[in-house]
């Protein structure tokens, strides 16, 4: 039995995550300054600046990962869906970033990073308008949820920033943040 294609209202619930999360990720890094970007709450932590980069990297190995979908008639899991829906921004779990996307000082700053991270989600819009028929009949490994379609793969890919929200969050409210406002 032939994989079955995303409806209309499916392509359009992805976009609109991809934007509401593609905002949220954004907002949460305004009016935050050089000095707060940095800040770690511990030394193995990791900054804003560094959970920036990290999600336009993430995003970025994700479109790759999607580049090399295979074609599949195997029939989606919609059980998988809504997993994902429900667990994907969550916070209680932790899973390990890839050694490809860990915070490496590629951006001298948090407005770069900003930057880099709407580049790729403007990527990330161009492969759901081109695919979008193709989306659950093509199959990637993802190395967290495995063998998943590629509509799957994108809500994932959707929520990702949101999860490091959370993330931005906490350490915005750590005692030790620097406080002001700041300029990127």
């Amino acid at each position: 039995m032939p994989a079955s294609s995303p409806t209309n209202s499916e392509q359009e619930a992805l976009v609109d995550l991809l934007n509401r999360t593609e905002q949220l990720f954004l907002a949460a890094l305004e009016n935050v300054s050089s000095e707060q970007a940095c800040f770690k709450t511990a030394p193995d932590r990791w900054s804003i600046a560094g959970i920036a980069e990290h999600a336009g990297c993430v995003e970025e190995l994700l479109l790759q990962l999607l580049s090399s979908a295979t074609p599949s008639t195997e029939e989606t899991n919609r059980v998988i869906d809504e997993k994902i829906h429900r667990f994907a921004a969550s916070r209680a779990r932790v899973v390990p970033a890839p050694e490809g996307a860990h915070p490496r000082g590629r951006f001298p700053g948090l407005a770069d990073s900003a930057a880099h991270f709407r580049q790729v989600r403007q990527k990330s819009y161009q492969y759901v308008q081109q695919t979008a028929p193709k989306l659950r009949a093509l199959r990637v490994q993802h190395p967290v949820a495995g063998n998943i379609d590629a509509y799957q793969c994108l809500l994932l890919l959707a929520y990702h920033p949101q999860r490091h929200i959370g993330q931005i969050e906490e350490i915005k409210s750590h005692p030790d943040f620097p406080r002001g406002t700041g300029n990127r």
